[in-house]
């Protein structure tokens, strides 16, 4: 997947979210986010949606409830991220 394919993804939940980071794992594509509206500095939900194909091969995001995978996810954006946010856990 391109940059502007992504750009479309980010672009149907840009309302809600704002997007912090794209991470691999597991030959998957995942993006980061936190709510639209938060402020950075403060302490914010983050939330990691994973890009899957639909049953017409369209593009979309969907959420990682599994804790094993949710945290793989986020402790590889933890550390690629290390010196742009601060981590309270």
């Amino acid at each position: 997947m391109n940059n502007e394919e992504n750009r479309d993804v980010l672009d149907e939940i840009e309302e809600d979210f704002e997007f912090l980071d794209t991470v691999e794992y597991n030959d998957s594509l995942y993006f980061v986010l936190i709510p639209a509206g938060e402020d950075e500095s403060e302490e914010s939900e983050v939330y990691i949606m994973k890009l899957v194909s639909d049953e017409d091969g369209e593009d979309m995001l969907e959420a990682v409830e599994e804790a094993e995978e949710f945290d793989a996810v986020y402790e590889i954006f933890k550390e690629n991220n290390k010196d742009e946010f601060e981590f309270l856990d």
